[in-house]
């Protein structure tokens, strides 16, 4: 009899953030829109990010490589919100299933919106949710699959920075 299992764990570590990190980060341009500042559509800052954000996350990424039983991982994908005005949010979404995602908390206070993580299913059904306060270099790491969302927020200094992962054998 073969067993299937499915699993999905949320990781959740702190990071010491460089201030070389933290500076780059923040003069990085973004585009304004509605409901969050982004740098999402620009490629040509993408790869510069990528690159910073592989120094700050490697040691940790592969402390969880371990336990996942991979053995290395490139960032695919990378990108930065910031929430300027009071009220900006991120509608439940996904990422791609067959990858993992992440964030870095670079910059909040104690207004700033949790992110809400829910179980697999969600909005179908839903058993639970696991809610991640902002804090200057928390580190989450999950699945793409896990729908997740940024409730209004209450302050004007949430900034992320946030990406995609493939995973190697």
């Amino acid at each position: 009899m073969k067993r299937h299992d499915f699993k999905f764990s949320l990781y959740d570590d702190n990071l010491n953030l460089s201030k070389d990190f933290i500076k780059k980060i923040k003069t990085i341009k973004l585009t304004k829109y509605d409901f969050n500042s982004n740098s999402f559509y620009s490629k040509e800052e993408e790869e510069k990010l990528k690159k910073l954000i592989y120094l700050e996350i490697n040691s940790n990424v592969y402390k969880i490589l371990r336990d996942l039983e991979y053995s290395d991982f490139n960032i695919v994908g990378a990108w930065i919100q910031k929430y300027t005005k009071k009220g900006n949010f991120h509608d439940c979404h996904m990422h791609d299933p067959y990858q993992y995602s992440f964030i870095i908390y670079v910059d909040c206070s104690n207004n700033s919106s949790e992110t809400i993580f829910y179980n697999p299913g969600y909005p179908f059904f839903s058993t639970s949710s696991i809610r991640i306060t902002p804090k200057k270099g928390r580190f989450i790491f999950f699945n793409g699959a896990i729908p997740h969302a940024v409730l209004p927020n209450f302050d004007t200094k949430r900034l992320i920075v946030s990406g995609n992962i493939k995973l190697i054998k």
